[in-house]
C-alpha cells in the first residue's frame, strides 16, 4: 500500500524513510529516493518526467555489464525520457493523455524489474513542496491506481503536508491512498527509555536531576533530545561514568546556542519580515506556548484580515502549529526563548 507520513520541523521524517530504504531494500526492491526536486518539478508532466527518468536510472545503474548490455541501452532508449504532446493543448484532453502515457512507461519500467525485484518502492522526501504543485498528487494518485494491477509500486510521502489535516477531506480520494501517520513527540517514559538505553550502550548512567532536565526542555521533540543529549555526552570528563546535574550548567549555553545555529536559525531567518515582527510579539506575550488567534490580534495590534496571511505562513514554515481551528502554539519553549532573546 502507499502512504504519508507528516510531522513538524526535526520530528525525524527523513530518518524514518532511511529505515523503509533499508527494509524495502532487504526485501528484495528497488528503492528510489526523491528529494531536493524544489523548481525543477511545476506541473503533473515534469513530475513524470522527473519519475520515469530517475527510475531508469536506478535500473541501469544495477545492471552488471555483460552480453545484454547493449540490449538494455536499446530498452532504455524506448523508455523516452520527455512526454510529448503535440498539439494537445486543452487541459481537459492533455491530463488523460499525459496520466495514460506516464502509466504505460510505468508498466514498462516494471517489466524490466519484476525478474529480480519484488517491488519498487518510492520514498518522495520533502513532499510539501510537491504538495504545492497544482494537481501533483492528485496524478500521482490517478496513474498509481491504474497501474496497480500490472505492476507492484509502493510510494510513501513524507514532509509538512496539509492535505491530511482538511477535516472535509478526510475521506477524499487522496486520503485514502495515502493515509497518513503523523510523527508526535516522545512522551516522558519514551525520552527517559530513549536516553537510559544509549547511555547504557557506553556504560555511563545518569542522575535524576539532568535526566529530568531533557525529558521537561525537549519537550519530547526528536531533534531536540539528540542534540542536548550529544553535547551533555561530551561534557563527560575521562574518567567520569555518570552524568550529574552540575554537569547541566556547563553545557546549557552550549545547547542553546547548537540549537539556535542549527535548528532555529534556518525557521526563524527565512521569514518575512512581518511575519518575524509577528512572532517576536506573541513569544513575548504567550504564557505557556498556546494562543488564540484573538489573542495574535490584540498582541500585533493589527486586524486579524491583515495578520491571518501571516499566520498562515507561520504555520506552513513549521514555526507554529494548528491543533484545532482558531487555536494555535509555538512549536517549542526554546525557540520561545530563542525569538525573545532576538527582540531583546
Amino acid at each position: 500500500m502507499n502512504m504519508s507520513i507528516t510531522g513538524n520541523r526535526g520530528m525525524g521524517k527523513t530518518s524514518i524513510l532511511c529505515k523503509f530504504e533499508e527494509i524495502a531494500k532487504d526485501e528484495g526492491c528497488l528503492v528510489l529516493r526523491m528529494s531536493n526536486y524544489e523548481g525543477n518539478i511545476t506541473n503533473p508532466v515534469e513530475l513524470a518526467e522527473f519519475i520515469t527518468t530517475n527510475l531508469k536510472r536506478e535500473i541501469l545503474t544495477q545492471k552488471p555489464l555483460g552480453p545484454e548490455w547493449d540490449k538494455l541501452k536499446e530498452w532504455a532508449v524506448s523508455i523516452r525520457p520527455t512526454i510529448g504532446f503535440g498539439d494537445i493543448s486543452l487541459k481537459i484532453e492533455r491530463d488523460p493523455v499525459a496520466q495514460e502515457m506516464f502509466r504505460d512507461r510505468l508498466t514498462k519500467l516494471w517489466h524490466e524489474m519484476e525478474k529480480n525485484r519484488n517491488a519498487a518502492v518510492l520514498l518522495i522526501d520533502e513532499a510539501e513542496s510537491l504538495e504545492r504543485v497544482e494537481g501533483a498528487l492528485v496524478f500521482l494518485r490517478e496513474v498509481l491506481q491504474r497501474t496497480a494491477t500490472d505492476a507492484k509500486y509502493m510510494v510513501v510521502l513524507a514532509g509538512k503536508l496539509n492535505f491530511p489535516e482538511r477535516m472535509s477531506e478526510s475521506f477524499s480520494p487522496l486520503n485514502r491512498f495515502f493515509p497518513c501517520q503523523t510523527l508526535a513527540p516522545f512522551d516522558r517514559k519514551e525520552v527517559e527509555e530513549y536516553v537510559q538505553r544509549q547511555l547504557k550502550s557506553v556504560k555511563v548512567g545518569i542522575e535524576a536531576a539532568p535526566l529530568h532536565y531533557i525529558i521537561e526542555k525537549s519537550e519530547g521533540h526528536p531533534y531536540v533530545i539528540v542534540a542536548m543529549c550529544n553535547l551533555i555526552f561530551d561534557a563527560i570528563q575521562d574518567g567520569q561514568n555518570t552524568i550529574k546535574h552540575d554537569m547541566i550548567a556547563q553545557v546549557e549555553e552550549k545547547i542553546n546556542a547548537k540549537l539556535a545555529q542549527d535548528f532555529f536559525n534556518p525557521m526563524y531567518h527565512p521569514l518575512t519580515p512581518k511575519a518575524k515582527q509577528i512572532i517576536k510579539a506573541i513569544a513575548l506575550n504567550v504564557e505557556s506556548l498556546e494562543f488564540s488567534f484573538s489573542d495574535a490580534v490584540k498582541w500585533v495590534g493589527t486586524p486579524g484580515n491583515r495578520i491571518s496571511p501571516y499566520i498562515l505562513e507561520l504555520v506552513r514554515k513549521g514555526v507554529i502549529i494548528k491543533p484545532e481551528r482558531g487555536r494555535y502554539q509555538i512549536f517549542h519553549g526554546l525557540f520561545k526563548d530563542f525569538v525573545n532573546g532576538l527582540a531583546k
